[in-house]
């Protein structure tokens, strides 16, 4: 019977990883529920102390309120404090000032109030007048004079309105200075402003410990081991005082514990729920691992040892099939079809250069002679993403055929060492030529020449076999296998002209290297020419659109340079189309110009390309025509626009003659027109008249007060005028600009 080693280890990890998240839960749901009586604590405390220090402080101002109310405007008190203004009845004043004085002591904070004049050192309290020397608060007075306080409020003192009746108490003094004539003296009970502290208690175990500027106590309940951790202090500016409060009680452990219990016993339970249904799950899940580890055993008898478990039953056979494994792994490592398709990856891999003495180690793979010339052929298939469309399984099965028609490649002289696919369409050769051809007796070009002809054959032998035509890029000899990277360099660069070259052809790179070209810088004035007369209307469009195509079908220029030509002149169309009508700009974005774009990914020649384009800006004119047909004002306005187009070169053309032809005032027809092509009449003509001028500056040798003429003006200096204030340059210095850039024309 074999030990279950897996199941115990399951249920082991399980259990102690349970228990461990178990033990930190419980951990921090009682660190969780102590921070928060702590906190509750704190805060409880600060609000304790908060509420003492108001309610004192609103007690006090309310005095000091009451006093400001009784003292402003006050005609008895004023009248103590000036004698001569009383007017020397004396007892009079005084028992007036003495009946304002028991006003202010409504408050029952209020211990007693005397007025202390200095002209004559006289105290009046609210029972008896006497001099300063007499009175028995005499030396508090004495600290006035010689010290005046710094705030408000003195500090705790004792006073007794009458010493022989009444005994001292702590009271808190209110100066209130009377300009130079005295002092008015408010004293507050101290005890029972500070049995706020006990009114405002909120919790039988809360202190609350009161002390002066100078740090003695006024008041304390705390403990008398010191302050609490878990007190709060505040100070107040208006007293002076400081105020600590906390919790003389704080067994916080014990009561956190209390107030955990309850999520406590319910994590608990929940554990306890969860070792169930481990247990019941890894029993479940051990059934497929018992059963596999049985099936192991029945396959390998040696493993059915009683003593053996399940890791040592499963790491046996796993260690079977990892030897297996590395020999398949070492079989496939050596395997020469694996090999040469590294080569080739490393033909492509641009960036990493290869060391000389790698590359040697690939010329015991292809099996090649020390000596002959080595050559890298390209074969692209054509329309390669339309017919995958078609039909894929046909372009699967000719791919296939494609490979073995270069491998059976029938020349004695040539042969095609290693093929590779280097993407979806294009399979690459490596072509081994004997050195005996490099000095034959035709010539250098002679292997160059074998090559070419044996790569025709092929050409043609594909095209009638297989349902794709392909174009083939060949580099150039190279002498060694350490240099056949060049060679395949120059395959793809020689590819890179099939646009303008033509398909289904050969294109060798050293004869393509002494024909490239470059692009005529006019080709862009000829795609504004084409945007321009398209948009105002004019059938000449169609000649700048075979001028361009004419120009490009002539030049040898990289798939990369067409595509950006053609992307530049579908942009200038779409920045036109969004000046039209919403119709039409709507045609152009949902047909003619993803079916451009299309056409520029699928599309491999400028012929068809040429055709494409050709009937979507056909069908393009004609819905811009249908569009201006459908609209009565438009309609007469573009008829219009037609007649000052037909009739530009008259003489006599203006807004009148334009008004008396058509019937409409002059004034609206020159609104109209401004209103649907945004540009002035005037200016309009004048565009039309300098636009048919530079072509007869460029195109004829006519002088120029004829072609003054020939454009609708009648003196040679007016249309000197109008033509540099528009063009920038005058009509003879157009001309000699114009035949100097076409004689000179360089690369964009």
């Amino acid at each position: 019977m074999r030990n279950k080693k897996w199941l115990k280890q399951m249920l082991y990890s399980h259990l102690a990883i349970l228990c461990s998240f178990g033990a930190a839960i419980i951990c921090i749901t009682y660190a969780i529920t102590y921070s928060d009586l702590v906190r509750d604590i704190k805060k409880s405390n600060s609000n304790y102390a908060s509420q003492v220090v108001d309610s004192m402080t609103a007690s006090l101002k309310n005095i000091e309120r009451t006093l400001a109310g009784q003292i402003v405007k006050n005609q008895a008190i004023s009248d103590f404090f000036d004698a001569d203004r009383g007017g020397g009845a004396t007892n009079l004043t005084n028992y007036n000032a003495s009946s304002e004085m028991e006003k202010m002591r409504n408050n029952p904070l209020i211990h007693s109030v005397y007025f202390f004049r200095s002209k004559d050192q006289v105290v009046l309290t609210g029972g008896y007048i006497t001099s300063l020397s007499r009175f028995k608060d005499n030396r508090f007075i004495q600290n006035l004079q010689n010290t005046p306080p710094a705030s408000r409020w003195s500090s705790l003192r004792t006073y007794s309105e009458f010493p022989l009746i009444d005994p001292p108490e702590r009271v808190i003094t209110m100066i209130q200075k009377m300009g130079s004539e005295g002092w008015i003296v408010l004293n507050v009970k101290a005890d029972l402003l500070l049995a706020a502290a006990d009114n405002l208690k909120n919790h039988s175990r809360s202190f609350m410990n009161i002390t002066d500027d100078q740090g003695q106590p006024l008041y304390s309940t705390g403990p008398e081991k010191g302050p609490s951790k878990l007190s709060t202090r505040l100070y107040s500016n208006y007293l002076g005082w400081t105020f600590s409060s906390g919790t003389a009680d704080e067994h916080l452990l014990g009561q956190a514990a209390f107030l955990s219990l309850i999520p406590l016993t319910i994590i608990v339970l929940t554990l306890a729920v969860i070792v169930a249904v481990i247990l019941y799950v890894t029993r479940r899940s051990y059934r497929p691992i018992e059963h596999m580890v049985t099936r192991v055993s029945s396959y390998r008898q040696e493993l059915k040892t009683s003593g053996y478990d399940e890791f040592a039953i499963l790491e046996q056979a796993f260690d079977d099939m990892l030897v297996r494994m590395n020999q398949i792994d070492l079989k496939e490592a050596e395997n020469l079809q694996y090999k040469r398709r590294q080569f080739f990856s490393e033909l492509q891999d641009y960036e990493n250069v290869v060391p000389a003495e790698e590359w040697q180690n690939y010329v015991s793979l292809f099996d090649l002679p020390e000596h002959g010339s080595l050559i890298i052929a390209i074969l692209e298939i054509d329309k390669y993403v339309p017919l995958m469309r078609q039909n894929r399984q046909n372009m699967l099965d000719s791919k296939q055929r494609l490979e073995k028609l270069t491998a059976e490649w029938p020349n004695l002289l040539a042969r095609t060492v290693s093929q590779n696919w280097i993407s979806a369409d294009r399979l690459s050769l490596l072509i081994y030529v004997p050195s005996d051809l490099e000095h034959g007796s035709e010539g250098q070009d002679e292997p160059m020449q074998i090559v070419v002809y044996a790569l025709e054959k092929l050409r043609i032998r594909s095209e009638s076999e297989l349902v794709f035509t392909t174009t083939m890029g060949v580099g150039s000899l190279v002498p060694k296998l350490p240099q056949i990277k060049k060679s395949f360099g120059e395959a793809l660069t020689a590819l890179q002209y099939k646009m303008t070259a033509g398909s289904n052809r050969i294109l060798v790179y050293l004869d393509i290297r002494d024909r490239e070209e470059s692009v005529n810088p006019l080709y862009f004035k000829w795609v504004e020419d084409l945007v321009h007369h398209f948009r105002i209307q004019q059938l000449e469009w169609k000649k700048d659109f075979s001028r361009i195509f004419d120009h490009l079908e002539d030049q040898l220029l990289k798939n990369e340079e067409m595509q950006l030509l053609f992307n530049y002149l579908t942009h200038r169309f779409a920045r036109e189309m969004e000046d039209t009508s919403p119709t039409l700009n709507e045609y152009w974005h949902m047909v003619t110009s993803p079916r451009m774009t299309e056409a520029l990914k699928e599309m491999e020649e400028i012929p068809e390309i040429r055709s494409l384009f050709s009937e979507l800006l056909d069908q393009l004119y004609e819905q811009y025509n249908v569009m201006l047909e459908f609209s009565s004002k438009d309609h007469l306005i573009y008829e219009v626009k037609k007649y000052i187009e037909d009739h530009f070169s008259d003489f006599d053309l203006s807004l009148k003659s334009i008004s008396d032809r058509f019937g409409i005032n002059g004034k609206y027809a020159s609104q109209l027109f401004k209103e649907e092509f945004e540009i002035k009449f005037v200016d309009f003509l004048i565009g039309l008249r300098v636009d048919r001028a530079q072509k007869l500056l460029r195109e004829t040798n006519e002088p120029i007060s004829e072609i003054s003429r020939l454009v609708g003006y009648e003196h040679v200096i007016s249309f000197g005028r109008i033509f540099k204030k528009t063009v920038g340059v005058s009509p003879g210095d157009y001309r000699k600009l114009m035949r100097t850039a076409v004689s000179h024309a360089g690369p964009v």
